[in-house]
């Protein structure tokens, strides 16, 4: 009897150390049940990009932003930076591919979304026409492939064809005079101002009409760093028509080398491509 007793006495107190012994500090493992799915918004509205959502990853963050930089400049204001890295949310096949898919918010007018629940992904928006919208859904298959479902509610606007009154004016002005910049820079040469200031005439008698701004350089270079100076370019068009009072809706682009209009391998042909281009985009709402 009494050695039962001290034998269970035992048993207790070895149970007591283990408890006490046991370190507080090790953290609790999370459950895999219990992770959240990742979430991505993009939109873009008047010029600006805002992404919001839950990453799995500083790597993936990292990656979407620095191709939004790319693609919609680096000034205050242009891209807004509301996303997050949560160790509660759980791996995303399609986060990888995310930055592939930002360019396509640049065909939408005026405003335009990709929302990405873990499930499905969203796209909403106008874009000019049938062709158009099918180039976005093609921009967005990287994503498609990783298992999402595709919600298509993008809008073809059917917007008057460029060769409408103001399109074809604005043709003829940059057939005959073009914007030059100084080498490898976005800095105007003098002569250029005349040429804006032709353009700037014609589109004080159409303020509401938005007017998409696109840089263009030749192939000789990096790719992205044509793309981040023909963007500059585009911009500094942009801030030179803002600085004398046009109050139209200016989205600034650079395409870098992507559209050429002329293959020949000659200084004509080069700089044939190395150019800036307005394009109607529409009438904003009043």
């Amino acid at each position: 009897m009494m050695r039962r007793a001290i034998l269970g006495a035992g048993a207790v107190a070895l149970a007591l150390v283990g408890v006490v012994c046991v370190p507080r500090h090790l953290p609790t493992p999370i459950a895999s049940s219990s992770l959240t799915p990742a979430i991505f918004h993009a939109r873009i509205e008047l010029g600006t990009l805002t992404l919001r959502g839950s990453l799995p990853s500083e790597t993936s963050k990292a990656a979407i932003l620095q191709r939004a930089k790319e693609l919609y400049g680096t000034k205050p204001g242009r891209v807004v930076d509301e996303l997050a890295v949560d160790p509660r949310v759980g791996p995303a096949a399609w986060a990888s591919n995310v930055p592939r898919a930002l360019p396509l918010l640049r065909h939408m007018l005026e405003r335009g979304s990709i929302i990405i629940d873990g499930r499905s992904i969203v796209l909403s928006g106008r874009v000019n026409d049938d062709r158009t919208k099918t180039t976005v859904l093609q921009d967005i298959a990287p994503l498609i492939q990783t298992g999402l479902e595709l919600e298509d509610h993008i809008l073809a606007a059917r917007l008057p064809a460029p060769s409408s009154s103001l399109q074809k004016q604005l043709n003829e002005i940059l057939s005959h005079a073009s914007v030059e910049f100084e080498s490898n820079s976005s800095t105007m040469l003098p002569r250029s101002r005349a040429t804006l200031d032709q353009l700037i005439a014609l589109l004080r008698r159409a303020p509401h009409t938005a007017i998409e701004i696109g840089g263009h350089t030749d192939k000789y270079g990096e790719p992205d760093y044509n793309l981040q100076l023909s963007r500059r370019r585009a911009e500094a068009v942009r801030d030179y028509f803002i600085s004398h009072g046009l109050t139209n809706q200016f989205t600034a682009f650079g395409y870098g080398a992507s559209r050429p209009l002329s293959v020949a391998q000659t200084r004509a042909g080069f700089q044939h491509n190395r150019r800036i281009e307005l394009r109607v985009k529409g009438v904003r709402d009043l």
